[in-house]
């Protein structure tokens, strides 16, 4: 017979030597253990784990699997077992085993967190998801579970779950570099731009040479149209993977926001060179380059638009490229049948993710809006804000002009074009609290002030010590009302031009996934009347310093409208505003190169080249643009 209480004390031994981590001692003992009763479970078992803990995850099979033979119903060895094999990257063997485990035991954290482990390996997302959080509450200190949580809810694009879980493990490893990385990219792409980047930035700080971090990065500077920081850590990259071609077409788009074509385009021709087939690289060749697209390149936009297996947005890419090319080209009943085409897989894809067009939810805002923001209001409200007359807001429908009186203004050295920003959206959306439907006279007073000197120091950051900074957002147009109430002396520039060219405009513009509404015409006049309603709700009622401009009258009077701005900005007149094409700033919306050009007209009434196309979408018009053409 075995000397049981002996056998017992070297397997406690043992397994306080392997909780302390001298394994050198628990494998002693365990092989101790063995040599006195080769066929005991438990030192087989134990044995086996210590094996993988020392890197030798193959050998420690044998132990296991013995142990399981000599009983099967040993729930911890096949837990064991699965967590070997998934160290050989035996993913499938290790999640049959896990499975057993859980089975055999279903109150195991070891098994479901292999079975949740070997899931996620082999793209089970669903059932690793699962798996883990049975795990979870068995070891609540575990980074590496959570992780695993995060990196599963992130697959199936549960991003609040898999941004609760990677905050869980940033609150665990503050400096987990993973962690930093992947909660930057979650909140990427939930919209939280800002945040991404300053987690990825933490971790660029950490892993200066890690190339994936910076990737990571580089991307979300994308995604923030940040031009300058973007084209920086593009150069950084490239210095050390000149063949990522994924990080030269970020440094594309960096160089056009800057106004650096000619570099641009040199970069793409090196990508073509490198991947012939590559289409986006001659996409943004097409958009570059104003001379005449090859036909034979058009007919790889062609193919490629129609081509049903290429992903969806590369397909609408292609589209509006090949669209463009002809309407340069004066085939413009050809340009509008790609454009058509185009816009309508625009239209499949938001329809897909329920992005599309809410025209009654407008009406109703702009009900509401109406009803709302009273002249007794502002009154009422207006010492809660604040009183500096640093912002100005530039605003209307997109293709409006925007872009160019923003170009026109920071060309004046006392004025910082910020561009397109979402600051306001975030604000109101705080002041909110839920409620969108809540009168800002139900506001919290001290919170409203607190955010508004918040958001100007925002603005002095960016323009440093001017005393104008831009913010182009067109569609703050609808939050007018509330911007007056934080800011009473902002100064606000409401853009128009000829609804006509402005619907056409927007349909024959790629915006990406945001404007629903421009995929079609007609609600692309639909939207045009909602925003006219809402610009009369302002002019009745919106107190405060507020300029109107012409689109039409400002590229026929260039210096007689500047010089009307500049003296609505408060600032003497400088030469350098007719000379806003040379003014080197990052411009990161569709106007990229047109605001970089001198001023030319043929953008005025540029609709009646679609005319023949454009029936329901003038009929709709009707009331809004001169009856006489």
């Amino acid at each position: 017979m075995h000397d049981k209480p002996d056998i017992d004390s070297l397997l406690e031994q043992g397994a306080s030597s392997h909780v302390a981590r001298d394994l050198d001692r628990a494998e002693l003992l365990y092989r101790e253990v063995l040599h006195r009763d080769p066929d005991n479970v438990e030192g087989l078992n134990f044995l086996g784990v210590i094996l993988q803990d020392r890197g030798r995850a193959d050998e420690s099979l044998a132990m296991i699997s013995r142990a399981i033979e000599r009983d099967p119903d040993y729930s911890d060895a096949h837990a064991n077992l699965a967590r070997g094999l998934r160290l050989l990257d035996q993913a499938e063997k290790a999640a049959v085993a896990a499975r057993r485990a859980t089975e055999l035991d279903p109150s195991l954290g070891e098994g479901w967190l292999e079975l949740g482990i070997a899931s996620l390996s082999l793209g089970r997302n669903q059932e690793a998801l699962v798996a883990l959080r049975r795990a979870a509450p068995l070891f609540p200190v575990s980074a590496d579970l959570n992780a695993s949580i995060a990196s599963a809810a992130q697959r199936l694009e549960d991003y609040p779950a898999a941004v609760e879980a990677w905050r869980l493990v940033l609150k665990l490893q503050p400096d987990r570099i993973d962690a930093l990385v992947s909660l930057g990219a979650v909140l990427g792409h939930m919209g939280d731009v800002d945040a991404a980047i300053s987690l990825q930035r933490r971790a660029v700080e950490l892993a200066p040479d890690d190339s994936t971090t910076l990737i990571a990065f580089a991307a979300n500077l994308h995604r923030r149209l940040d031009a300058e920081e973007l084209v920086s850590v593009c150069r950084i990259l490239l210095a050390r993977q000149p063949e990522r071609l994924d990080v030269r077409s970020m440094l594309v788009s960096g160089l056009k926001w800057l106004g650096q074509f000619e570099e641009a385009a040199q970069i793409c021709r090196e990508i073509l060179v490198a991947r012939p087939e590559d289409g986006l690289a001659e996409q943004q060749l097409a958009s570059l380059n104003r001379e005449p697209v090859d036909l034979q390149v058009m007919r790889r936009f062609r193919a490629r638009m129609d081509d049903s297996s290429i992903a969806m947005p590369d397909r609408i890419s292609a589209g509006f490229s090949l669209a463009r090319a002809l309407d340069r080209k004066g085939d413009f009943d050809a340009a509008y049948d790609v454009y058509r085409s185009s816009n309508s897989l625009d239209w499949a894809l938001a329809n897909a993710s329920n992005r599309t067009f809410d025209l009654k939810a407008l009406q109703k805002f702009v009900d509401w809006t109406n009803v709302t923001f009273t002249k007794s209001l502002f009154d009422e409200l207006r010492p809660w804000g604040s009183n500096s007359e640093v912002p100005v807001f530039i605003v209307g429908m997109p293709r409006s002009g925007t872009s160019l009186v923003e170009q026109i203004a920071a060309s004046h050295p006392q004025v910082h074009g910020a561009g397109e920003r979402k600051d306001i959206i975030h604000l109101v959306g705080r002041m909110r609290a839920k409620r969108d439907d809540a009168s800002p006279a139900l506001w919290n007073r001290e919170l409203l002030r607190q955010e508004a000197d918040d958001q100007i120091d925002r603005l002095l950051e960016l323009g440093g010590d001017v005393p104008r900074v831009i913010d182009k957002l067109p569609d703050n147009i609808q939050l007018l009302g509330h911007i007056r109430l934080f800011f009473p002396n902002a100064r606000v520039i409401v853009c128009r031009r000829d609804l006509r060219d402005v619907c056409v405009s927007c349909f024959t513009t790629h915006f990406g996934d945001s404007v629903a509404w421009a995929t079609d015409l007609e609600d692309c006049a639909r939207r045009a009347i909602e925003i006219e309603r809402l610009t009369q709700i302002w002019r009745e009622v919106l107190p405060g310093p507020v300029l109107e401009v012409q689109y039409e009258s400002l590229v026929q009077n260039l210096e007689a409208e500047s010089r009307r701005l500049m003296v609505f900005l408060g600032l003497d007149w400088d030469p350098a505003c007719i000379e806003f094409h040379k003014t080197q700033r990052p411009v990161t919306t569709a106007s990229a190169w047109q605001v970089r050009q001198p001023l030319y007209d043929t953008s005025v009434g540029r609709w009646r080249r679609y005319a023949t196309h454009l029936g329901p979408m003038l009929k709709i018009l009707a009331g809004h643009i001169p009856q006489q053409e």
